[in-house]
């Protein structure tokens, strides 16, 4: 399986990382005005209509109807996708937010422990340490007392379920899914996530009628859906440039730029001790991407 270099996905990761992040700041802004229902079911279909609308385009009609008949997995990516983001939706309202900001990490420990069954990959002692570093910064940024924590309801278990399949469906998509075009994938996901929120919208009678809502909000939402057309292609290219364990690893990024645009949009505070957090995680990262670039190096010479 020939690789690129893993500089390129780690820019891939960071860019997917930031984009959600805005993405999310933005989300939290037009909910003032659009329920969460019909603000996911209008993203993710007219998502998924662009990328048809570009494989169209680009003349890969007829292979995307093949992929669709060679690889079921394209479906059950969708399909988990969507479970997940049930049931982190679901864990949000009954969990606690303490919990909710631990166990949404535990997809980082998910795809290390499958990574290790299935392909044994293993940390180098740098990298432990550059996660390390990472994971407390981004408790920082949180803002977690591990005083407060109490596990034990079912919200957290709905969390910590949505990051074991968020971490298995990250590994389908890599192992599974690297020679379909990642455009497809995209297309595929982001369709059955559509046609699941447009189920939810028509039970919940969210679907009609259209918001009345200014302008502004449309724009916003504008916004949102050109974030998730990139957020799809950059994250799949950061997944099969690298280890699974290091493209989850670069999604704690995403919580750091929720937080500036948040402070930037919603003029929400930011205390030193997150600004001290997010210095960690960038001195993480940059950690990070020294060993692999050196690992890169190293395996060039043995070829």
């Amino acid at each position: 399986m020939q690789r690129r270099t893993s500089s390129i996905g780690i820019a891939n990761g960071i860019l997917s990382a930031a984009i959600s992040g805005l993405f999310l700041t933005l989300a939290k802004i037009t909910f003032n005005k659009v329920s969460v229902i019909y603000f996911s079911f209008v993203v993710m279909a007219t998502t998924n209509l662009f990328f048809l609308a570009y494989l169209l385009a680009r003349g890969k009609g007829a292979e995307l109807i093949l992929e669709g008949k060679s690889y079921p997995e394209l479906y059950l990516v969708g399909f988990l996708a969507s479970a997940l983001n049930l049931m982190e939706n679901w864990g949000l309202r009954l969990s606690s937010p303490v919990n909710a900001g631990i166990l949404m990490r535990g997809d980082l420990l998910f795809s290390l422990l499958i990574g290790y069954l299935l392909w044994q990959e293993k940390l180098r002692p740098a990298e432990w340490l550059g996660m390390g570093a990472m994971l407390v910064g981004i408790s920082m940024v949180l803002q977690i007392s591990i005083s407060n924590v109490r596990f034990g309801s079912l919200g957290d278990v709905l969390l910590l379920g949505s990051a074991f399949l968020l971490a298995v469906n990250a590994e389908i998509i890599k192992y599974r899914l690297y020679n379909v075009d990642n455009i497809i994938v995209a297309y595929f996901n982001s369709g059955v996530c559509a046609i699941f929120f447009f189920t939810l919208a028509v039970i919940t009678k969210e679907i009609l009628p259209i918001p009345r809502v200014g302008m502004s909000t449309w724009l916003l939402l504008m916004a949102c859906i050109w974030l998730q057309v990139i957020a799809y292609p950059t994250y799949y290219c950061s997944l099969r440039d690298l280890p699974t364990w290091l493209a989850r690893v670069l999604c704690l990024v995403t919580p750091i730029v929720t937080i500036l645009a948040s402070a930037v949009w919603l003029r929400e505070k930011i205390t030193s001790s997150q600004i001290w957090g997010i210095f960690l995680v960038a001195a993480g990262i940059v950690l990070m991407c020294w060993v692999q670039q050196k690992s890169s190096k190293e395996r060039e010479k043995l070829k």
